[in-house]
This record gives structure tokens, sequence and C-alpha cells, in this order.
């Protein structure tokens, strides 16, 4: 049995050229001029997943989206930046899977209550004052996604720190209850335990090298 048997996730029949949409990379949240929040990432599992897409049929197509961090000449660097792109993504007819690897900011920042932006006022340090920035989360984009195209196939990413693999389990699981998508990449950064989870709580684990070709597999499987 091969992975794709093993989730029996719904092919698609259409007949024009179907895209996997590969995200990478991490993004910031501008606060002050020359100050933001940052998820530092820098698309090492995109491009090596991209990679390894890459001998699919000539009429399918992988496209991999860094972010300027990964990238210094891409367009999307900030939450808002991502959102733009994911939006033209899904107007796309074409789009058969989006692989959501790259690190949202999870908050933005504002102090003093200034508005916070690339070019807002520059803090001054001469003056050895202490500031105090108020963090707020910000929107989930996930979700967004199988709300607009229930047939794409999506693949969420969930890292945690030192969890134990029960607590990696139930994070990936929850990923899965919020925002509908297919699949989750769970990885540990601290104990390094890899695994693919779906809705029917399905693992496999392995390796992070073992892993990524796994999730390969299945996303080959969706448009041979």
């Amino acid at each position: 049995m091969n992975l794709y048997q093993l989730w029996d996730f719904p092919r698609s029949e259409d007949k024009y050229t179907m895209t996997i949409h590969i995200f990478g990379g991490g993004t910031v949240q501008h606060v002050r001029n020359h100050l933001a929040l940052c998820a530092p990432a820098y698309g090492t599992t995109a491009r090596k997943l991209a990679a390894d897409l890459e001998n699919l049929q000539d009429k399918h197509a992988v496209k991999l989206h860094l972010t300027k961090l990964a990238d210094p000449n891409s367009t999307m660097e900030t939450n808002q930046d991502v959102s733009r792109v994911l939006n033209g993504i899904l107007s796309d007819k074409g789009t058969r899977a989006i692989v959501f690897n790259v690190a949202m900011c999870d908050f933005s920042g504002q102090i003093d209550g200034v508005e916070s932006g690339k070019y807002a006022e520059r803090l001054k340090t001469r003056y050895a004052e202490q500031f105090h920035m108020e963090l707020t989360p910000t929107p989930k984009l996930l979700a967004s996604v199988k709300i607009a195209r229930p047939d794409v196939f999506v693949v969420g990413f969930k890292t945690t720190a030192g969890e134990t693999e029960i607590g990696q389990l139930d994070a990936a699981e929850r990923q899965i209850r919020e925002t509908g998508v297919d699949l989750v990449f769970a990885n540990d950064t601290v104990t390094r335990n890899n695994m693919l989870v779906d809705a029917k709580r399905v693992r496999l684990r392995g390796s992070r090298e073992e892993v990524l070709e796994m999730l390969g597999f299945v996303l080959q499987a969706l448009i041979v």
C-alpha cells in the first residue's frame, strides 16, 4: 500500500495544468523604522521539497514562493504580502495543492501608541530609555484557504519545542481542526521528532529528511 492509498485523498480529474504551490521562509512585522518582529526561517525545507518534486510530468507544475528572508529578490516580506500572494493563488483554478511552510510572524507590535510601520518614527537609544511593546496576535491565514477553496489539498506545518510525541500530535490535530488542512508536518526543534499527521490520526514518523520524502510521495500521488 502506498502513501496515497493510506490516506485515500481525492484525486483531481481536471484536464488543465495542475500546480503545487510551496511557500517557505519567514515573515517580519514592522514596528518602527529599523525595528521589526520576525519569524526567522530561510526556506531550506521548502527548497528541498520543491527540488524533490522537479521530476513531475511536464503537464504539471511546482511553484516555489519564498519570502524575502529566504530570497532577497522576493516581494514577500510581511504577513500581508504572503496573504496577497496566497489570495492570487486561490483564484487560480489550476491550483491543486498548497504547502504552507512559511513561518508567519505570530504577533504585531506597537510602542507608545504610535502606529506601527516600516517608516514609523525611529526610536532613539542615546537617552537609554526603556520602551514597552504591546504585542497583538496576527490573523491566521490557513483557515481561509479551505473556506475559499475546499478542493485544494493543504499541508500545514506545526513546530514545537521540547514537546512529547503526544504533545506534538495534539498540536497537529488542533491545527487540522481549526484550519481544515489535510495534512500536518509536525516537527520538534528540541527532540528532533518528525511526523506526518492527518485527520484520522494516521502518523508516519522518521527523520526530517525521511518525513519530507514521504510528503513528496503524497504530493506526487495527488496529480499523477
